[in-house]
């Protein structure tokens, strides 16, 4: 039998680290993919060992680690419907948050992260965890707000993919289509165009025609998916934000058209997760 890759869950013990325990139970029971819960200590830097001792003394830390993993297990065992059969464990890690599940990530079929952490002096809303795995992840990473309102099994809501015709923007509309079919929803594919790019009518014709291209090579791979074209004008962000409203998931590329190799984020990724009220999932690329 081939392993299946698990899906990965960030536990800090916050209301969205919570959150994002349920939404990746359910993506789990879903995919009937092993449940990996990580909860990272984030040994300092001045933590070196001297003379055969370590300077800090992790004890502490361990005990409300295991503590936060022993609950975000509860809330696994807690959850409606989840399968007897689905494989779940938790794990202890020494290194930073970014760094542990980074390097969990290359073996990962998911990542989830809760929109905010409980360091007060995080300056990014959506945390300086989300900012570090997007740049280091090698697989696709979703951001949980702590209120996410639930979607039941028989709900019509889609799921909504952005689309620029970058790479970046290709390797997400791949991944939007894989997730309208596993809650076999619609899949909602919006572009945007502004009049300061030309005459408006050629701007537009031209927003459309990348749509259309960027949808024809996997739109027969998934023949059950009823997929909505968007083309409106307006600023990306902006627009995904008001779409969002009617949909249960916002997939979108790590970076968008003129990102350059090795940012963080791209600003349009970045203000939808900064401001969403619905899971975001990154989609990482590699230039």
């Amino acid at each position: 039998m081939i392993a299946r890759r698990p899906i990965i869950v960030g536990v800090d013990g916050s209301p969205a680290s919570l959150a994002a325990i349920r939404w990746a139970a359910a993506v789990a029971a879903r995919r009937k993919a092993p449940l990996h819960l990580v909860h990272a200590i984030g040994v300092p830097v001045h933590a070196l060992p001297l003379i055969g001792s370590l300077l800090f003394d992790i004890g502490a830390y361990r005990k409300i680690g295991e503590a936060a993993l022993g609950n975000g297990r509860s809330i696994v065992s807690e959850s409606d419907g989840f399968p007897v059969d689905v494989e779940v464990q938790t794990f202890l890690d020494l290194p930073s948050p970014v760094a542990a599940l980074a390097a969990r990530s290359a073996a990962a079929q998911l990542i989830v992260i809760g929109a905010r952490g409980l360091d007060p002096l995080e300056r990014v809303l959506f945390g300086s965890v989300g900012v570090g795995l997007m740049k280091h992840a090698d697989c696709p990473v979703a951001v949980i707000p702590a209120v996410v309102e639930t979607v039941p099994p028989s709900s019509h809501v889609p799921v909504l993919v952005g689309v620029d015709g970058s790479r970046c923007s290709a390797r997400a509309v791949e991944i939007g289509f894989d997730e309208a079919a596993s809650r076999k929803v619609g899949l909602v594919a919006v572009t945007t165009w502004s009049g300061r790019n030309g005459a408006p009518d050629a701007v537009q014709e031209r927003a459309q025609a990348l749509l259309d291209q960027s949808l024809a090579a996997i739109t027969d791979k998934y023949p059950d998916v009823r997929v909505d074209q968007v083309v409106v004008e307006g600023r990306p962000a902006q627009r995904l934000l008001e779409a969002s409203r009617y949909a249960q998931l916002v997939v979108l590329g790590s970076r968008g058209r003129g990102g350059v190799a090795g940012a963080a984020l791209g600003s349009v990724s970045q203000a939808v997760l900064q401001a969403s009220s619905i899971p975001v999932l990154i989609a990482p690329c590699r230039q």
